[in-house]
């Protein structure tokens, strides 16, 4: 049985016995004593893994080995203990060095520890590794640096509860405002583009609010941002939309005041001309002088040129409008049809040599439209063929289609003119508008019209090796009705 003293003597010592293993066991701070000479005394676990020493390794050795040489060679460790000494505690933040050589940033706190008749017995060293915190202050430190030294980038920092935390003088040169608007207005909003983590674009609304206590004082800003990209995209749809339907309805207006001009112009042209025509016939007939009489049939093929170029025009409008190219279908031979064009060709150029090639090409066609097409394609190959090579028509029969080549030996017509040949009041390179055989630039136009209203086309090739072909298609009947054909 414990007399009284005797239990006391044991609770103190069982008390110390705890607080020792209390010490020993605590891992995430370096708690251990120094003798009142700085040598290292006890070592905890915690000791152990932040500094790397064992404590076989550490203990007796001074406490200088965890200082850097240059704090050593200072006395940094000799003042330490005495302000331990005089004040009886001493605290600092710095860098130590662990057993592999390792800096890491510490809080030190070294306590001076007396006995009850307050001699110095020793010192109580507690230290803590604040490394991840003094990287994370210095990232802070440079990173807000770098933010408000930077003019060309617009950077802020909200917190998680989305208030202004910082405002940088990019972001008050780009945005153009200072953080202080909201301070004062209490609201400031704006839309316009913003850049998501993954650099993509979105058109956003944001408010920025200034948030205050009760006492009136400004504690931060809120700021909210909408993604109203669906919408702005709508409205860039519906204005594309708005701009694509007027210039449309402009290039309508446009057109029918061009179909209507040239329709006009042809009916008000066509009966004068008749009229000169018919005069110059008549008094050639009754001239007997050689002079008057080549003046008259000047006019006369004067009158008729202009009289083709007239009726260009007017299948031009006819083309353009609803009702389309006005065919006649009949019964015929296209090989006729073509021998009669080349013998009124050859009596305007009686120099120049032009040869058929074809077997009988029966069909039912608009004998006049094609007369149109085969003046205008052969007369084309006298004017621009070599003078010395003869214009060839040859034509055939081929997967159920009648075609006719008309085909020249002049220079090639250039590639990048080809494309545009067909467009109306496209003229050859060769004419000019003083020639006698300048037109509209129309025939081309009107003969691949009339082909396609027949239900076939026309085609060119054309090289400085073969010379220039072109192919008009035909089906052996013709496709549309009688009495009209609309141009697809």
């Amino acid at each position: 049985m414990r007399t009284p003293g005797g239990a006391d003597e044991d609770d103190a010592a069982e008390s110390e016995e705890r607080f020792r293993l209390l010490v020993e066991s605590v891992a995430d701070y370096a708690i251990f004593m120094l003798d009142p000479n700085g040598r290292v005394a006890t070592w905890n676990l915690g000791a152990e893994r932040i500094k790397g020493y064992k404590a076989a390794e550490i203990i007796g050795k001074h406490f200088s080995v965890f200082y850097p040489p240059e704090d050593v060679a200072a006395g940094k460790t000799e003042r330490e203990l005495e302000i331990a000494t005089r004040t009886g505690r001493f605290e600092e933040e710095g860098w130590r060095v662990k057993k592999d050589g390792a800096h890491f940033w510490a809080n030190v706190t070294i306590t001076a520890m007396r006995g009850r008749d307050g001699k110095l017995i020793g010192f109580a060293k507690v230290t803590r590794d604040l490394t991840e915190r003094r990287r994370a202050e210095d990232e802070t430190r440079r990173f807000r640096l770098l933010v408000e030294s930077v003019k060309d980038y617009a950077i802020f920092i909200l917190d998680r509860g989305g208030h202004v935390l910082t405002w940088n003088l990019g972001a008050e040169r780009i945005k153009g405002y200072r953080a202080q608007i909201s301070a004062g207005t209490g609201r400031f909003e704006e839309e316009g583009w913003r850049i998501r983590k993954d650099g993509a674009r979105f058109w956003a609304n944001v408010v920025i609010t200034a948030l205050r206590n009760p006492d009136g004082v400004l504690v931060g800003f809120a700021k909210v941002t909408r993604d109203l990209t669906d919408r702005k995209e709508a409205e860039e749809t519906q204005r594309a939309l708005v701009a694509e339907r007027a210039k449309r309805e402009e290039q309508s207006r446009i057109q029918e005041f061009q179909e209507r001009f040239l329709a006009i112009l042809g009916h008000d042209l066509r009966n004068p001309l008749a009229s000169i025509d018919m005069g110059a016939g008549i008094l050639r007939q009754l001239s007997k002088d050689p002079a008057a009489i080549r003046i008259l049939d000047r006019m006369r093929s004067s009158s008729l040129r202009m009289s083709r170029m007239i009726e260009q025009i007017l299948d031009l409008t006819r083309t353009r409008l609803a009702d389309g190219l006005k065919l006649d279908p009949k019964p015929m031979d296209l090989r006729d049809l073509t021998a009669h064009v080349i013998e009124e060709l050859r009596v305007i150029h009686p120099s120049r040599l032009i040869e058929l090639r074809s077997p009988p090409l029966p069909g039912v066609w608009d004998p006049d439209r094609l007369e149109q097409v085969f003046s205008n394609l052969i007369g084309n190959a006298l004017l621009y063929g070599a003078p010395e090579a003869p214009v060839v028509v040859v034509g055939g029969i081929e997967d159920g289609l009648i075609w006719v080549d008309v085909h020249n030996d002049g220079a090639p017509i250039p590639a990048e003119m080809q494309s545009s040949l067909f467009n109306p009041f496209r003229r050859g390179e060769r004419e000019s508008r003083s020639s006698k055989t300048t037109g509209l630039g129309l025939g081309l136009y009107i003969s691949r019209e009339v082909a396609i209203a027949h239900g076939g086309g026309i085609n060119l090739r054309s090289s400085v090796t073969e010379g220039t072909t072109f192919r008009v298609t035909l089906p052996v009947t013709s496709l549309l009705t009688p009495t009209r054909g609309k141009v697809p």
